[in-house]
This record gives structure tokens, C-alpha cells and sequence, in this order.
């Protein structure tokens, strides 16, 4: 391999599919058969034209291949860029207790959390608060603002740096906090955190995944209805043996799908709204009121969920490169390279599905038959 690049790793997951990953950027792309090839010989000699052999195998030419050439070049500088992360001690003062604060149990474990006002309290607390109780706590995490920033501390000690535009990676290191402390779990014991909900029904598990607004929660709330059981909404953390943990939030119900979960829900009216933003509107958080809590669950099958009125009721099978090209862009991955093996493996070994629909019951037959 050319000495001045890093490590990386290149696999076959499906027919003329490969995905690479590289280490210094903790970078993933997927690329057809030829391309990875191309890609292999300009890491392995660095030179152009590409061997004889393989032009002649693809019956392509050299002129031809110059620009495909530039672009592998351009690909690979930026692969090969180490990744920064720039978050440094805050020059700020904490103070030993704040008045707004909140105590959540699962899994027999007790956090607190402090907030220094109450809009903070207001970014975290609804979605947990099923899990309230008045108990001794074990740990204390603190959010303080200051200088339009918001620092995170765990029992005092820093744990990071957010402005306003990086609002969703605070709320995603806080997720990731209390889930590794529910637990008793470490930061390196994590793989991949994955932007889907994920459920079981009996020994069977499975991931929705897709957009914001394409449906996840809902069709969350329809499948628990029908006897699943939910582990993780919109925030499925995984280790490195393919397992999913219980991310124990309520599920976010936007106001467009209020009707649909009064008829499922009797309790549904009674739950507190709360305005989010322009775009995602007044929501309700809604527990998982079967009385299972599943820890963790061996997840294989993927599902990239739509719903829309003018959609079939389908499900069919799709390329898992294809399926890979809309979850990495929103998942969080380790950038361990045994993590990085762990995730790749666990994409070669799963099913991953497209799910249209327009019709909750015809949803709910067509997932039961796949498991």
C-alpha cells in the first residue's frame, strides 16, 4: 500500500457493492465493483494509467479514464484528511447546584440533571419524563449556557462545547450519555448510533429508519399497538456484536398524527404538547404503555420507512449499499477500526428493506410477514 496513506478497508456487502471506510477522515463510501478496483490501484501504486488488464476487462481507455482519474485523486485527499475535533475546556464557572434540575430511573440506575435556566430544562426533560422519580442519584450531569454556548459536565468534569447550530449534536451527546449510564456502559463500548427507532416483537427486531417526517414515529406507535415493544426512538445505539440498546425516551408524535393516536392510544389527550420549532411543530411524547422494557435485541432487518397518501403499500428487498447511502450521512460510528470491522460486518449480515405506505393496517401485515 502507498506508505503515506492510512489505514482503510474495502468489502463486498452485496452484487457489484463494496464499501470502504478510511481511518484518518473515519470516512464511508460505497462504490460498484470497478470503481473500488480503481480506487484500490491508486492507493496501492499511485499511478495512471490503470494496469492494461483492467481497462481491457471494463473496454475502457486511458483518455477516458483521465478524468475518473482526477475525481479517485480528489476522493482520496479528502479520505485521507485526518478528522478534527476542536472542543476545548470552557473558561466558565459552574456552580455547585442549579434550582432547575430532574431525576429520571431506568434499568435501576438514577441520573440528575442540572440546568442553568429553565429553556434548557425544557431541551431535554419532556421526552424522559416517564422516567421522573425522587430517589438518590449515582451521577450528575450539568448544562450550563454561557456566551451563547452550552457546556456539558459529568460530575463536574467537561464533557464538551455547543453553539446554536450544533444544537442536534448536544442533544446526541446527551442521548449517548445517559445511555451508556443506564447501562453501565463506556463511550468505547459503542459502535454505531443509527437515526432510527428500533422495536421487537417476540425474538424478532427490527429498525425503522428514513427522513424526518417520512413516518418513523408513527408507524413506531402503530407497531406497539400490535403487541411490539419499543427499544430505541429516533436514537439506536449499537456495540459491536450487532446488538441494539434501549434508549428509553418517549416517542415524538407530531400534531399530524394526533387523530390516529387518540384511536390507539385512550390515554393519548391527557399527554403535555410542546412547541419544538417552525418546522417540527407542537409534538406529544408518548411512553411505551405495553409494560415490557427489552434491554437489548439482535437487530438484522432495516426498514427505510414513507408514508404518504398517494404511495403503494409495498415492501421489496433493496441493495444494502443503496440502503448504506441514506443512513450513514445521519448515523454516528466509531472511528475504531474494529468498530468500524463491527459495522460492516453487522451491514453484510442485515436485511434492508424500502417500505411504502398509505394504509396503517396493510403496514403492520406487511412487516409481520418479513420477521
Amino acid at each position: 500500500m502507498n506508505s503515506d496513506f492510512s489505514e482503510y478497508i474495502s468489502e463486498q456487502i452485496d452484487v457489484n457493492t463494496h464499501i470502504m471506510w478510511f481511518e484518518k477522515s473515519n470516512k464511508y463510501i460505497v462504490v460498484n465493483d470497478l470503481l473500488n478496483n480503481l480506487i484500490l490501484n491508486r492507493i496501492d501504486t499511485d499511478k495512471f494509467p490503470i494496469k492494461i488488464s483492467l481497462l481491457e476487462q471494463n473496454k475502457i481507455n486511458s483518455e477516458k479514464l483521465k478524468p475518473v482519474s482526477d475525481n479517485i485523486k480528489n476522493l482520496l485527499e479528502e479520505c485521507n484528511t485526518e478528522y478534527e475535533n476542536i472542543n476545548s475546556q470552557p473558561s466558565i464557572l459552574i456552580a455547585d447546584e442549579y434550582i432547575h434540575k430532574s431525576k429520571f430511573k431506568f434499568n435501576e440506575r438514577i441520573v440528575k440533571i442540572e440546568y442553568s435556566d429553565e429553556r434548557l430544562k425544557s431541551l431535554i426533560d419532556p421526552k424522559f419524563e416517564h422516567l421522573k422519580c425522587n430517589k438518590n442519584e449515582e451521577t450528575t450531569y450539568k448544562i450550563v449556557e454561557k456566551n451563547k454556548k452550552i457546556n456539558l459536565f459529568k460530575n463536574e468534569k467537561f464533557l464538551g462545547s455547543w453553539g446554536k447550530e450544533k444544537m442536534h449534536e448536544f442533544q446526541g451527546k446527551v442521548s449517548m450519555e445517559l445511555t451508556s449510564f443506564f447501562h453501565g456502559m463506556n463511550d468505547s463500548d459503542w459502535t454505531a448510533v443509527f437515526h432510527g427507532s428500533s422495536l421487537c416483537k417476540e425474538n424478532s427486531c427490527l429498525m425503522l429508519t428514513g427522513d424526518s417526517g417520512s413516518g418513523k414515529s408513527s408507524l413506531s406507535a402503530i407497531l406497539i399497538s400490535d403487541n411490539f415493544t419499543l427499544i430505541a426512538d429516533d436514537f439506536s445505539p449499537m456495540d459491536d456484536k450487532g446488538i441494539h440498546y434501549n434508549f428509553p425516551s418517549a416517542i415524538s408524535i407530531k400534531e399530524g398524527f394526533y387523530n390516529e393516536a387518540k384511536k390507539l392510544y385512550k390515554s393519548f389527550s391527557e399527554l403535555n404538547e410542546y412547541y419544538i420549532n417552525d418546522i417540527k411543530g407542537n409534538v406529544k411524547y408518548l411512553p411505551d404503555y405495553n409494560g415490557k422494557s427489552i434491554l437489548k435485541s439482535n437487530c438484522k432487518t432495516i426498514l427505510n420507512v414513507k408514508f404518504g397518501s398517494d404511495l403503494k403499500n409495498e415492501i421489496k428487498l433493496i441493495n444494502k449499499g443503496k440502503a448504506l447511502e441514506k443512513i450513514l450521512p445521519d448515523s454516528w460510528i466509531s472511528r475504531d477500526i474494529k468498530d468500524a470491522k463491527a459495522f460492516i460486518n453487522w451491514a453484510k449480515s442485515s436485511s434492508f428493506y424500502d417500505l411504502t405506505y398509505n394504509d396503517n393496517k396493510e403496514a403492520v401485515k406487511m412487516i409481520n410477514k418479513i420477521l
